[in-house]
């Protein structure tokens, strides 16, 4: 098994696999049309497309707000897929299936299509709920103004390395803009530009910065703890929180403006606090923002297109399976069987139930999905089955469509407001109830600004929904009023510090993300739940997501796909 380290800095590894067909043939799933990778119908399930203003928006205390969530956009939590089992089949079986593959990917989020694109060689299905590609990395384009609809951006990889080959093969070099700035912090309606190495705070305070500065240099350039976390140092560093290992290290008393900070970030990037969280999980995060950031138009939904539409020319290698990409289709049972071949059984959009059989899967969906889908999973892996049993927490996030260009530099802002008023636990997170940070979604242009001079520019608000609870707040009574309300009055204070007026604002877009992070609580590595989910199921279902490790980290999806393409690639010759 290769490290992350390994992966981010390695060799080509399978990114040297090609797209020679292997698909080993079958009938298609009738009555399927084959869409072919040119048709409009087609199209709409790319992670980046083009959508349009709401026509009758809904004013909310005097700013315009699309009526409806992006992202996880399930009606008022009636029809949210995978609450209970959903592989109740009549006369108990699940339809006899009508196809062959190699390779069968569940789940079209980034580690889906990585995963997909790795194996590309054999000719992969992806299945995908939704009605669009790339998960959390989704994004939409307004009259020519890239945005994203959840993750926003990759740190930064080494030249040369596996990470850096696949990124450009799929030609992000072309359009990120790299941002390698500590992040500026409000504090009080001012400014910060870089409190984080103690600039503009008060003298008797700026030794515990500078502690604190050592501290994450140390973390991030000598005992950085690296995936797999299989060190005994990096499983004791599990075992004590975030905050713990963070005041220890300072050894004195940390500045409210700091603590807050580091909160804020804690917030915006795990869902989570820091006295909650994991110091190995937490200093994996935190010190690899020192190596800085690549950005793209549209955060990460840039990326989850490049590889859809990579994968696009599955059809036309191998027209027999087309479309390999397959949205809308809601995987409800994934069984192993004993001659070989896992079964893998889908709803369409009219809940009409499909099946084929695949020599290997990869499950890139979150664990408790996974829960109910895969067939017999507790009684045949009760190890694996307990172990994917973690704490996931939902976030929002608003997009502020803008008239005009951000007038201050910038890439993302944490609003502290007054420091000492930042939630210290989750029983004061719950109360909080606003966004955290503000990134300008319009950081990197992208090579449509040439095209659309006059496109709308775009503030990307994060609202972390740090607590147990809240993915109730997202769905229940009037999600879309409930949220623009209390956006409002922040919103106001955020455009005075940025610089833009109230009347810039063309619409405020909500996405919505219900089941987004896996809480990276202390002790869950040391446990050693991963290497239990990591280890593939019966010996062809293989897994592949963020929430192996309970980070929420492109790069340590990416890690497990290499792993399990690798061995996939072992078993299939």
């Amino acid at each position: 098994m290769q490290s992350r380290r390994q992966v981010l800095k390695g060799g080509l590894g399978l990114f040297m696999l090609g797209s020679a067909g292997k698909a080993l043939g079958g009938r298609g799933e009738p009555p399927r049309p084959v869409a072919r990778a040119g048709d409009p119908q087609f199209i709409a399930t790319r992670p980046l497309d083009s959508v349009a203003f709401d026509r009758s928006p809904r004013m909310i205390d005097g700013f315009p707000v699309r009526n409806w969530f992006e992202g996880d956009d399930f009606n008022n939590g009636l029809n949210i897929p995978f609450h209970s089992a959903q592989n109740v089949f009549p006369g108990g079986e699940p339809p006899e299936p009508q196809e062959v593959v190699d390779v069968c990917v569940v789940g079209g989020g980034l580690s889906g299509l990585c995963a997909a694109y790795l194996l590309r060689a054999y000719n992969p299905v992806v299945f995908e709920l939704h009605e669009r590609f790339g998960g959390n990395a989704r994004g939409g384009v307004i009259e020519g103004a890239e945005f994203t609809l959840g993750s926003a951006y990759v740190i930064t990889p080494d030249p040369g390395s596996f990470l850096d080959n696949i990124y450009r093969d799929l030609g992000l070099h072309e359009v990120v803009r790299i941002d390698d700035d500590p992040a500026p912090v409000e504090i009080n309606g001012e400014i910060n530009p870089d409190i984080w190495s103690g600039m503009g705070v008060p003298p008797h305070d700026r030794p515990a910065y500078e502690r604190y500065r050592r501290l994450v240099m140390h973390m991030a350039n000598v005992q950085y703890p690296d995936v797999p976390f299989d060190e005994p140092w990096m499983l004791e560093l599990d075992q004590i929180s975030f905050k713990q290992h963070i005041e220890d290290g300072v050894g004195r008393p940390i500045p409210a403006p700091l603590v807050a900070a580091i909160q804020a970030y804690c917030y915006s990037s795990f869902n989570g606090g820091w006295e909650e969280l994991s110091a190995a999980s937490g200093w994996n995060f935190l010190a690899a923002e020192e190596f800085g950031r690549w950005v793209f138009p549209g955060g990460n939904a840039w990326m989850a297109d490049a590889f859809w539409q990579r994968l696009t020319t599955l059809d036309d290698t191998d027209p027999g399976h087309a479309p390999h990409l397959r949205a809308g289709r809601r995987v409800v049972d994934v069984r192993v069987r004993g001659d070989g071949f896992t079964q893998v059984t889908w709803r369409d959009r009219t809940d009409a139930a499909y099946s084929l059989l695949a020599r290997r899967v990869v499950m890139c969906i979150p664990k408790h999905v996974s829960r109910y889908v895969v067939h017999e999973f507790e009684e045949r892996d009760p190890a694996k089955y307990h172990a994917a049993t973690f704490t996931t927490r939902a976030y929002a996030m608003a997009n502020v469509i803008l008239d005009r260009p951000v007038p201050l530099e910038f890439y993302d802002i944490f609003l502290l407001n007054d420091p000492t008023t930042f939630p210290t636990n989750a029983g004061e997170a719950a109360g909080f109830w606003r966004y955290t940070d503000v990134l300008d979604g319009s950081f990197a242009p992208g090579p449509r600004a040439a095209q659309y001079p006059d496109r709308p520019n775009v503030l990307c608000l994060y609202w972390p929904l740090p607590y147990d609870s809240g993915r109730f707040d997202l769905v229940l009574h009037d999600p879309i009023k409930t949220f623009g309300s209390a956006l409002a009055p922040q919103l106001r204070a955020t455009l005075k510090l940025v610089g833009v007026p109230e009347s810039a604002v063309r619409e405020i877009r909500f996405a919505r993300w219900g089941h987004a992070m896996p809480l990276a609580r202390v002790g869950f590595i040391a446990s050693g739940a991963p290497q239990e989910l990591i280890r593939p199921f019966e010996g062809s279902v293989y897994f592949v997501n963020q929430d192996n490790w309970a980070l929420p980290a492109v790069e340590n999806s990416f890690f497990d796909a290499v792993n399990a393409a690798d061995a996939i690639a072992g078993d299939l010759g």
